[in-house]
């Protein structure tokens, strides 16, 4: 498999949802705990991808194998449409994997244990979200194990192993006991700071989900939107878009994230108008990409302030 044609085949347009979250982390490392690590940093970033080309080379393999011979879904399937071998995917997953893993240790062994729990409970969410006898993508939980792992499992992972000159959270072990330490209102602070990000990208999941409603019927995948309806699943999308900016005063209010993070809220009349177009019709090749859009503009935004706040604390 040829570097651009692997590109395409884990869709690298969307690996924003796990590389921006990253740099939040590191970013808001820098400016509250003023800490930074170069390689754990860089180790991590490219963890994280890999696990993330994992969960969708899973996802086209599983969907290339149940897809009927004669079905659309079969033509559209990038390892039908390139001859890519169902043998070189299995390969590809497992090499990911693996380097995930040792990648995992490596990090471990320079920050805490407490980070092995947390690394293999997001290799098991992104192994069963495609994959399984029962896909955690087809029942009612994508959203819940997609926002959360990628919002704030990510961004608390970046920060976690950029910080280590206070406790945020350890493992230990003696003999047969463990010991689980950790700092509460710090673990309280990046749960709020993270609360924006896991609230669009769920919506970006919600939004997939609801413009496949029919689509995802015909496979045999009962999402959310299948359980609570269309119209309900739609409303419940625009909770979650304005919670983002509802939520992002709290961390504000408490010093958790500075005040120049106001400026955030300009860029909600544009959110306003994705909104709308995505209220009116929710067609997958046409109006999905808004909340792309405005999962972008917000965390573009967010990343751009971090930037200038930590200069402006430095200079």
């Amino acid at each position: 498999m040829s570097i651009p044609q692997f590109m395409r085949f884990v869709d690298i347009r969307t690996k924003f949802t796990s590389m921006l979250p990253v740099c939040i982390g590191v970013l808001y490392a820098l400016y509250y705990f003023q800490s930074f690590n170069l390689i754990n940093t860089l180790i991590f970033f490219i963890a994280t991808v890999l696990l993330d080309f994992t969960t969708t080379a899973i996802n086209v393999l599983v969907d290339y194998q149940t897809a009927s011979e004669n079905s659309s879904e079969l033509e559209n399937n990038i390892m039908g449409k390139e001859n890519i071998p169902e043998r070189l995917v299995v390969y590809y997953i497992f090499g990911m994997l693996f380097l995930y893993f040792v990648l995992g240790l490596i990090l471990v062994t320079r920050t805490d244990l407490a980070l092995l729990p947390m690394g293999i409970i997001s290799a098991i969410i992104a192994v069963t979200y495609t994959y399984g006898p029962i896909p955690l993508s087809r029942m009612p939980l994508g959203e819940l194990f997609s926002g959360p792992p990628l919002g704030f499992g990510i961004i608390f992972i970046a920060i976690f192993i950029n910080y280590r000159d206070a406790l945020i959270l350890s493992l230990s072990f003696q003999d047969a006991t463990f010991m689980l330490l950790g700092d509460w209102l710090f673990i309280l602070a990046i749960l709020f700071v993270s609360l924006p990000q896991v609230f669009l990208i769920s919506t970006i999941v919600l939004a997939n989900n609801i413009c496949d409603l029919e689509q995802d019927v015909d496979n045999h995948r009962f999402t959310l939107v299948y359980h609570i309806g269309k119209e309900k699943s739609i409303r419940l999308y625009n909770w979650l878009t304005y919670g983002s900016y509802f939520s992002l005063g709290i961390p504000i209010l408490f010093g958790w994230l500075p005040p120049v993070m106001l400026l955030i809220y300009p860029t909600l009349f544009f959110v306003h108008q994705q909104v709308k177009i995505f209220n009116h019709k929710q067609v997958k090749s046409e109006t999905f990409i808004t909340s792309v859009k405005s999962f972008l503009v917000f965390t573009v935004a967010e990343i751009l302030l971090f930037i200038l706040a930590i200069l402006w604390t430095t200079f």
